[in-house]
């Protein structure tokens, strides 16, 4: 991933930059946000090659991959219900609060330090739990 900078008055752009040829430039602006929806920053303007993209019609997704892709869907879909929920943001908030000290059991394990992941933002947070619940599930 390379770290783009662009000229004035552009500030930021995303997507592809050009659709034909065999490699494509991708670029992107990540904007991180609260619950509320409020910016609370921004990362770096980036842009990478497509150097293999996967072509769904030769290569059909595998099952874990359909299971993966429908745990985050659903979770996605729990999120935004529980974000319009006073009580069930405020469960989610106090187990936030909670594994920011020592890392929620429910967590994936973090492969530099061998304990739970920690999480910094509530939202993801959130989903990857709603996703971990939702993939064990099915």
């Amino acid at each position: 991933m390379a770290k783009t900078k662009y000229l004035d008055p552009i500030d930021y752009m995303t997507g592809r930059i050009s659709q034909k040829g065999r490699r494509p430039v991708i670029s992107r602006h990540k904007i991180f946000r609260d619950e509320n929806g409020n910016i609370i920053g921004e990362a770096a303007n980036e842009s990478y090659l497509l150097k293999h993209p996967r072509n769904y019609e030769k290569k059909p997704m595998k099952s874990g991959e359909l299971k993966t892709i429908e745990a985050f869907r659903q979770a996605i879909a729990q999120f935004n219900l529980d974000k319009q929920n006073p009580e069930r943001m405020a469960y989610w908030k106090k187990r936030f609060q909670a594994q920011l000290n020592a890392g929620d059991p429910e967590a994936p394990i973090n492969p530099e330090t061998r304990k739970p992941r920690i999480y910094t933002r509530l939202d993801m947070f959130i989903r990857a739990m709603l996703q971990r619940q939702f993939r064990q599930n099915s």
